[in-house]
């Protein structure tokens, strides 16, 4: 028997001998584009995962010895090919890759847009505080890591004072991205609450989230912690709300809404702070202040709302009560027109950013309708500034913007660059001294 179980421990190392090589070359991928790290580390965890409850299975009590070796020799081997996927000396990107891969536009124009990060899963926020962690439930635990990815559908974005609330139509829950605590967290999946195809989310000046449950018909609200406060709009009448946008003081709620079977009913509803209707904007047609299947909505810093007016393939704008102001935009394949657009958002400088699913990008404008610039691109691999799927964008008060990919399964998160540091980035100053206090 002790012959036996040794055996077995070496059968499995020679398993893993075809793992590893399979592994390697995904890491040396990995350090040609740098692209290809999260994918091999996942893998490589999944293998080991799979080969530790395997060995744990030897009858170690009898032999000991042999499962000891096989565990030692297990982490000889992972540990080269770990070495194998880090950066190695002289792989730092060129300027001009660097520039091309973070900075909109690139230089030798001024830059206007910096890429800093992305997120998908719970350790792009998350420090790990304990202090000791049992190895082997580590390694056999991979549902418990904080590197899955947590996205099944992502959908809308809203962003406030750190946290980033991603609406996931599929899971039926609200994901949060807290930077300043550092955590990730769910709501919206049980009790009280509970969401059942949650689609558009804001978030008012006090911090309360509202969700808009398109299966519902309603408007959740809850606290910044998640815990469920109200729900509004049950007899409203809404057909199937999609977007939503919030005052800052959170007195006038706005949703958008249409009927999915293509009817009249093509909406903008204006709520008060308890759930009651103060206006409704509810003709379908192209004249002003008609919708045509509204995709979304958005809140000026003076008030003006916007709403994207997708059919029509236009921005209209209204008062904060619902009086039509004005409107821009017009379909087209060039730029500043429209060809599928999906989302926008307000910045508090009063910019308005359109995402768009056919060109794949976010263009940039003027509040009346002025392009500015383009960023971003389709991809057919992931990165920085590259994108598939584009359904969600935000802004918030620390000039930076969150994107949506659904394909990608990611939140990409943007920073707005002020004059002197775009003038920095010409010069290769460094951007700390010119960083906005917060």
């Amino acid at each position: 028997m002790r012959n036996r179980s040794f055996q077995e421990a070496i059968d499995v190392m020679d398993r893993m001998h075809t793992m590893e090589r399979g592994a390697l070359v995904v890491c040396c991928c990995r350090n040609e584009n740098g692209r290809m790290l999260r994918s091999a580390t996942i893998l490589l965890w999944r293998y080991l995962s799979k080969l530790v409850i395997k060995m744990m299975k030897i009858p170690i009590n009898e032999n000991k010895k042999a499962f000891h070796s096989g565990f030692v020799l297990l982490l000889l081997l992972f540990l080269p090919i770990w070495g194998g996927c880090l950066p190695t000396a002289g792989q730092r990107p060129s300027p001009v890759e660097e520039s091309r891969n973070y900075y909109w536009p690139m230089p030798p124009e001024q830059p206007r847009f910096m890429w800093e990060t992305v997120l998908r899963t719970p350790g792009d926020v998350e420090i790990n505080q304990k202090k000791d962690v049992n190895l082997l439930k580590m390694i056999a635990d991979d549902s418990s890591s904080s590197s899955r990815r947590v996205f099944q559908k992502p959908v809308r974005v809203a962003a406030f004072k750190g946290r980033i609330f991603v609406s996931d139509s599929m899971a039926g829950v609200i994901h949060v991205f807290d930077a300043v605590r550092r955590r990730y967290f769910q709501f919206g999946g049980r009790f009280e609450g509970k969401l059942l195809q949650p689609l558009g989310v804001a978030v008012d000046r006090a911090g309360q989230v509202y969700v808009v449950d398109s299966q519902q018909k309603v408007i959740m609200v809850y606290d910044p912690l998640g815990l469920w406060l109200r729900t509004l709009g049950k007899q409203s009448g809404m057909v199937r709300p999609g977007g939503i946008a919030v005052s800052p003081a959170g007195d006038r709620i706005y949703v958008t809404d249409r009927d999915p079977k293509d009817g009249a009913h093509h909406a903008l509803w204006i709520f008060d702070a308890e759930g009651g209707v103060i206006h409704k904007i509810a003709k379908r047609g192209s004249g002003d202040g008609e919708l045509s299947y509204p995709a979304d909505v958005a809140v000026g810093p003076d008030g003006r709302v916007f709403v994207l007016d997708s059919g029509n393939f236009r921005v209209q704008v209204f008062d904060r009560d619902g009086k039509f102001l004005a409107k821009w935009g017009q379909v087209g394949q060039a730029l500043g027109q429209f060809s599928r657009p999906r989302a926008l958002t307000v910045d508090r400088h009063g910019r308005v950013y359109v995402v768009d699913g056919s060109f794949v990008n976010i263009q940039v404008f003027t509040d009346d309708g002025t392009l500015l610039l383009p960023f971003g691109e389709r991809g057919q691999e992931d990165g920085p500034g590259l994108f598939s799927s584009p359904a969600g964008i935000a802004s918030d008060e620390t000039d930076r913007l969150y994107i949506v990919d659904q394909w990608f399964g990611k939140i990409e998160v943007f920073r707005i660059l002020s004059e002197p540091e775009g003038a920095a980035i010409l010069t290769g100053q460094p951007l700390s001294t010119f960083r906005p206090k917060p």
